[in-house]
C-alpha cells in the first residue's frame, strides 16, 4: 500500500515537472494577423489566410466578401477557399470559429488583380502584389538595385514589413530601405562609404521582445540612421562622421567597424557597439584571414540566437577560410548592446574549428535544450559561445538544416564542400556525427536538400555535378536538377524548385511560374536568388520576392493553388523562423521546418509576445489570445483567477482534475475570483470558464 502511494505520488510530482517545463519551453514569437490573401484567378477570387502558433486546434474560419458571410459552414480542415463568385471589387474578411477561444474577424483585404504578361504577351495573366520602392540612391553615378532582404513587424500590427539592401557592383556604399505590403516608406539608413555594400547582415528581429522589431547591421563612422542623423553611441561617438577608411577593391583595410541596433518604426540608431573581432593590422591579414587584400577579412557573417537564459542575441562572425571569431551581443532596450559571450578558432583548444565556415549560416536547437545553436559550415558554436563539434571537413557554399530523415532522431544538416575531398554530406545537427557522404575530386559549389520526392519517405539531396541521392545517401534512379532553391508552392506537401526566377513542380515537373514573363528579375548575377523566400502571407505555402527589372517595385507572388492540408503559419515554426532572419546572410539558403512535414506538424510550443501600446517604449502582452489566467502558477492556498471576457461580469468557473472529476465551482465578480485551492492535493488541475456558450480552459498545478 505505501508502495501504490508513493508511485502515486511520484507520477504527480512528475506530471507537475513536466507541465511546469512544457511552461518553460515555450519559445517567444511574434504575433501575426491572419494575413488574408486574396487572389484573382480564372476560376474566381482564391483565398488563403494563417493559422497561427495560439490558434487551438478546433479552430474553424468563416469567410466575409463585402461583410456578408459567403460559406455555408464553418471551414475547419483547410486555410483556403475559392470564391467562385467574386470580383477583383471585392473585399474579404475571414473570422475564426472556436469553442475555446473568443471569435476574432480580421481586417479587410483587397484583392490582388491579374497581372498582364510585359516580357511576353499571349502569356497566362497571374495574380501578384506589386509593393512600389522609393527612388534608388545614386552615388557618383553609381547604379543601385534593391538586394539581399529582410522582414519583421516593425510597426507592431502583425504585418511584414520588409527591410531591403541597394546593392551596388562598386561596393563603394550601402543603403537600406524599410517599406510596407503597401509601399509605404518607413525610412533609409544610409551605410556611408565605411560599410561595403552586400555584406551587412541585416538582422530584423524583435530583440527586447516588446512586439515590434528591431533592425541591426554592421556599421561604420559616417553611418546615418533613419532619422538623418550620424551615429554617435558608444565607441561611434569616438570617430568623426566624415571619415573614410581606406580600401583595397571595395574591401575595407582598417577598423573600426560597429553594430548598431535601429529602431525599426523609425530607423533611429538605439545602440551601437564595436564588431569584434575588427580586422587587426594589415600586416596580419594574410596569416590571420587568409588575403592582404580585405576580401577574406571582409568575409562576415551574422545570425540571432534565441536562449532561455538571454532570450534573443545577436551573433555576429567575422572569418570563413581561416580564423574564426564569432560574438553574441544582448540589447535590452537600453543604449547599451552587452557582448555576452565570444568564440575564437584562435582560442587554445580551438584549432578544430578554424577554416570551417561557409558563405552562409544555420541557427537552430539542434540538440533539443530549448536554446538555440550557431552553425557556420562544418562546424558549430553552442548557445554559450563554447564549441560544440567541428568535423574538420572544411569551406562550403551551401548548406540545409532540417528534419531530413525522420527515422533518425533529432535535425540532420546536409552540406555541400569545396575541398575537393568530401563532396557532400549528411550529419546529425547535434553531434556532428556523419551519418552519410559521398566524396568528390571537386569543388561542389551548390546543392540543396529537402523532401521533393513522395515515393521516398525523408529528404532527397543534390550536389551540382554529383548526383541525387535519398536521405540515406544512395544513389536515385530520378533525376533533379541542382535547382537553386527548394519550397512550398503549389498544394502538396513536397517541395518545388525554384530555378532563377522560375518555379517547378518538384516531384510532378511542369512549371508554375516563369516571373520573368511579368517584368521581375533576379539578383546576385549568376546565382539568380530571389530578393526573399518566405511564408509572409496567406496559408503555409511560401512567397517569393523579386524585384521589378526597373527597381521601381518589388512583386509578391502567392500561391494560388488549392489544397486540402491544413498547417500552422511556418513561421511560427522557430527553425524556420531563425533560419527566415539568416536568409540574407551570405550565400541565400532556404529556410526548412523542424518537423517532418509528411507526419504532421506538431502543434506550436510557442508563447506570443505582442505590441500593445504605440505610446510605450517596451510594452508585452503574452499569450494576446489567452483570456484565462491563474497567478501563482503553481500555487498553495489561493489562485487568482483573472478572466478577460467580453461581459466583464460575472461568469462560471469549474474546476477539474485530470480524471475529469469536477472538484470546485465558483463566480467570477468584474473578471476575479480568488478560489481558496489549500484543500486540494497535489497535482495538475483544468480550470475552465463559461462565458456567453463559450468556455476557457487553462491548467495550474498544485504544490
Amino acid at each position: 500500500m505505501k508502495m501504490k502511494v508513493f508511485s502515486f505520488f511520484l507520477s504527480l510530482f512528475l506530471l507537475q515537472g513536466l507541465f511546469l517545463w512544457s511552461l518553460l519551453a515555450q519559445r517567444p514569437m511574434e504575433y501575426l494577423d491572419r494575413g488574408l490573401v486574396a487572389l484573382e484567378t480564372s476560376n474566381g477570387i482564391f483565398l488563403s489566410w494563417r493559422m497561427v502558433g495560439s490558434d487551438p486546434q478546433d479552430v474553424a474560419f468563416n469567410i466575409y466578401r463585402d461583410g456578408e458571410k459567403i460559406n455555408a459552414a464553418p471551414i475547419a480542415t483547410k486555410t483556403n477557399y475559392m470564391d467562385v463568385a467574386g470580383s477583383a471589387a471585392s473585399f474579404y474578411q475571414v473570422e475564426t470559429i472556436s469553442e475555446s477561444a473568443a471569435n476574432e474577424l480580421s481586417a479587410e483585404s483587397e484583392v490582388w488583380p491579374l497581372y498582364p504578361p510585359v516580357a511576353n504577351p499571349g502569356r497566362d495573366y497571374v495574380p501578384l502584389k506589386r509593393v512600389p520602392l522609393p527612388p534608388a540612391p545614386v552615388v557618383d553615378g553609381v547604379e543601385f538595385v534593391p538586394g539581399d532582404m529582410s522582414v519583421g513587424d516593425l510597426t507592431g500590427d502583425g504585418r511584414y514589413e520588409f527591410v531591403f539592401e541597394w546593392e551596388s557592383s562598386s561596393g563603394a556604399y550601402s543603403c537600406l530601405d524599410a517599406v510596407d505590403l503597401d509601399g509605404k516608406h518607413l525610412w533609409r539608413i544610409h551605410g556611408g562609404p565605411n560599410v561595403t555594400t552586400a555584406k551587412l547582415n541585416i538582422m530584423v528581429y524583435d530583440l527586447d521582445m516588446d512586439g515590434r522589431a528591431e533592425v541591426a547591421f554592421l556599421s561604420g563612422p559616417g553611418t546615418i540612421d533613419g532619422s538623418g542623423k550620424a551615429i554617435d553611441k558608444g565607441p561611434a561617438a569616438d570617430y568623426p562622421s566624415d571619415l573614410v577608411l581606406p580600401r583595397s577593391s571595395g574591401n575595407l583595410m582598417e577598423d573600426p567597424q560597429f553594430i548598431t541596433v535601429f529602431d525599426g518604426l523609425t530607423g533611429a540608431e538605439l545602440a551601437t557597439t564595436e564588431h569584434w573581432p575588427q580586422l587587426g593590422p594589415v600586416s596580419q591579414h594574410r596569416a590571420t584571414w587568409g588575403d592582404d587584400r580585405g576580401h577574406r577579412a571582409s568575409s562576415l557573417k551574422g545570425g540571432v540566437l534565441y536562449t532561455v537564459e538571454h532570450g534573443p542575441l545577436l551573433v555576429f562572425q567575422r572569418g570563413v577560410y581561416t580564423r574564426v571569431g564569432v560574438a553574441a551581443y544582448k540589447w535590452d532596450g537600453s543604449e547599451t548592446l552587452e557582448r555576452v559571450w565570444t568564440f575564437d578558432s584562435n582560442d587554445p583548444g580551438n584549432s578544430a574549428y578554424a577554416g570551417q565556415g561557409n558563405h552562409s549560416v544555420a541557427v537552430g536547437d539542434v540538440d533539443g535544450d530549448g536554446n538555440d545553436e550557431y552553425i557556420y559550415g562544418a562546424a558549430a558554436i553552442n548557445h554559450d559561445g563554447s564549441g560544440l563539434y567541428s568535423t574538420g571537413f572544411g569551406h562550403g557554399d551551401t548548406h540545409a538544416l532540417a528534419d531530413h530523415d525522420p527515422f533518425v532522431e533529432g535535425l540532420e544538416y546536409f552540406q555541400t564542400h569545396e575541398d575537393n575531398v568530401h563532396g557532400i554530406s549528411m550529419r546529425k545537427a547535434g553531434s556532428g556525427e556523419i551519418l552519410w557522404r559521398v566524396d568528390s575530386p571537386n569543388d561542389i559549389g551548390r546543392g540543396w536538400a529537402a523532401d521533393v520526392d513522395p515515393r521516398y519517405p525523408g529528404s532527397e539531396a543534390v550536389g551540382i555535378g554529383l548526383g541525387n541521392y535519398n536521405k540515406s545517401g544512395f544513389v536515385l534512379s530520378t533525376e533533379y536538377n541542382a535547382y537553386d532553391q527548394p519550397l512550398y508552392f503549389d498544394g502538396d506537401i513536397q517541395k518545388d524548385l525554384r530555378n532563377g526566377g522560375n518555379i517547378n513542380g518538384g516531384y510532378s515537373g511542369g512549371r508554375h511560374l516563369t516571373s520573368w514573363y511579368y517584368g521581375a528579375a533576379t539578383i546576385h548575377g549568376t546565382k539568380n536568388d530571389a530578393n526573399l523566400v518566405a511564408d509572409i502571407l496567406g496559408d503555409w505555402r511560401e512567397e517569393v520576392v523579386f524585384r521589378e527589372s526597373s527597381n521601381e517595385a518589388l512583386l509578391i507572388f502567392s500561391s494560388w493553388f488549392p489544397t486540402e492540408r491544413k498547417n500552422y503559419t511556418l513561421m511560427h515554426d522557430p527553425l524556420y523562423r531563425m533560419n527566415v532572419a539568416v536568409q540574407n546572410v551570405g550565400y541565400n539558403q532556404p529556410a526548412h521546418v523542424g518537423y517532418y512535414f509528411p507526419d504532421g506538424a506538431p502543434v506550436p510550443d510557442i508563447e506570443i509576445i505582442r505590441y500593445v501600446d504605440p505610446g510605450t517604449k517596451v510594452a508585452q502582452q503574452r499569450h494576446p489570445e489567452l483570456k484565462l489566467e491563474v497567478y501563482p502558477n503553481p500555487v498553495q492556498e489561493t489562485a487568482r483567477i483573472v478572466f478577460k471576457g467580453r461581459a466583464g461580469s460575472a461568469a462560471r468557473v469549474e474546476v477539474f482534475n485530470l480524471l475529469g472529476a469536477q472538484i470546485k465551482t465558483g463566480v467570477l465578480q468584474n473578471g476575479i475570483l480568488d478560489l481558496g485551492v489549500g484543500d486540494l492535493g497535489a497535482g495538475v488541475y483544468v480550470l475552465r470558464v463559461w462565458e456567453n456558450g463559450q468556455v476557457y480552459s487553462t491548467r495550474f498545478v498544485k504544490q
